[in-house]
């Protein structure tokens, strides 16, 4: 059986979904990996996805430029994702036009909180070196309040596969998120990673 998904199966898991993405620790590459989830359920899904910037370090307004936005305070769409360097109370509360909405919540949990609880689904983006293993340690606090905790992701970014197995007392679907030189390309390793990563 093909482990890619079909368009229907894909719109079915994430339409009207909320995905939140935050970091463990500083510049470990939550934009990045929110770039490309948003590009993969865009291209293989072929849903209208809107990312927000609620990190506060103006990365979506700097992709806005890169891509050919003249106006990098203002939403920009490429590629049926729509790139909004900040977010609206309101539009927390109610669905836009879109099928699914990510947002790209920087490094600090308890401002992010807040939107973490109305997402269905929640990626933490962790780093693998080992003199930031004290990052992992929220973790712990974490999945000790959390009453499902579970259906969360853990991402390592650029992670060692052979130190997955240690990552499991966390209680998430955890995975080495692959090298990505342009998130807003896809390739295909991380499609494939992705296909995997929302399946379970």
């Amino acid at each position: 059986m093909s482990i890619f998904f079909t368009n229907k199966k894909t719109k079915a898991l994430f339409s009207g979904k909320r995905i939140g993405i935050f970091g463990l620790g500083p510049r470990c590459g939550v934009t990045h990996i929110s770039v490309a989830v948003s590009n993969f359920l865009s291209d293989e899904a072929k849903l209208k996805v809107r990312l927000y910037e609620q990190s506060g370090h103006s990365d979506i307004s700097r992709l806005i430029r890169y891509l050919g936005g003249s106006e990098i305070d203002k939403e920009f769409t490429f590629h049926r994702v729509t790139y909004v360097p900040f977010v609206k109370d309101s539009e927390l509360l109610s669905d836009p036009d879109c099928d699914c909405m990510v947002f790209d919540l920087g490094r600090d949990f308890k401002y992010a909180k807040n939107t973490l609880k109305l997402c269905d689904i929640k990626i933490a983006v962790a780093d693998d070196a080992p003199w930031l293993n004290a990052e992992y340690g929220f973790l712990d606090e974490l999945a000790a309040g959390a009453t499902d905790i579970s259906n969360w992701r853990l991402f390592i970014n650029l992670g060692d596969q052979t130190r997955m197995k240690e990552k499991e007392k966390y209680g998430m679907i955890t995975g080495c998120f692959p090298f990505e030189p342009n998130p807003v390309y896809p390739c295909r390793e991380t499609i494939i990673f992705l296909q995997e990563a929302f399946k379970k």
